[in-house]
């Protein structure tokens, strides 16, 4: 997903600069995206990285901390503004994710990029939100006193994070080789997600 270059200027530099990254670095890697082509993209200065940043390497972590910690959030969402957080349901939670990873692929292309080219600061970044989510699924399966122990919680996590990838990250594989048009692919993932909870005796829900 590109820069809205309709409402860029709306933006803070900041956020100008980790949108254009985020988008040349899927694109082009790490060492092919330049900070002069990522400035130019976002509409800033040239010292502007090295300001608000410090410098490429700094821009890249922090691109893809941001990438990681909005495609594997899973958690409750506010309620209202008590600040009361609904019970959200598991496949309601997966089907958010699915829509970030739908409406911002280059995040989930320079995830996936960096992790090809031996994912040091992919994995880095993902690591904590992911071991949050499982957390979050261990408890609304009621493993929440010692989630890590939980080997019944680790397969649904695994269960469920892998169709959500396939159906993402692989999508267009997926779809030549068993000739599916996109607009199954949320149905597709719904079924899925239903028969691996439906094996682990029924959704649960994730709580505040």
């Amino acid at each position: 997903m590109g820069i809205d270059t309709n409402n860029c200027m709306n933006l803070t530099t900041r956020e100008r600069l980790l949108q254009a990254a985020t988008r040349l670095f899927a694109d082009n890697g790490y060492r092919g995206a330049s900070v002069r082509d990522i400035c130019n993209l976002a509409g800033a200065n040239p010292g502007a990285v090295s300001y608000h940043f410090g410098g490429k390497r700094q821009l890249y972590r922090a691109v893809l901390r941001r990438a990681a910690a909005g495609l594997a959030d899973m958690g409750p969402v506010i309620a209202d503004d008590t600040g009361e957080r609904a019970p959200v349901s598991v496949l309601g939670a997966l089907q958010r994710v699915l829509d970030r990873m739908q409406s911002d692929d280059a995040a989930t292309r320079l995830l996936l990029r960096d992790l090809a080219d031996g994912g040091s600061v992919a994995i880095e970044s993902l690591t904590p939100p992911l071991r949050t989510a499982f957390e979050q699924l261990a408890t609304a399966i009621g493993h929440g006193d010692n989630p890590h122990a939980s080997s019944e919680g680790r397969l649904l996590f695994l269960g469920l994070a892998a169709p959500l990838f396939l159906l993402t990250a692989a999508w267009p594989v997926v779809a030549r080789a068993l000739e599916l048009e996109l607009d199954q692919r949320e149905a597709l993932l719904t079924e899925l997600v239903r028969r691996t909870l439906a094996a682990h005796d029924g959704e649960g829900t994730f709580e505040g």
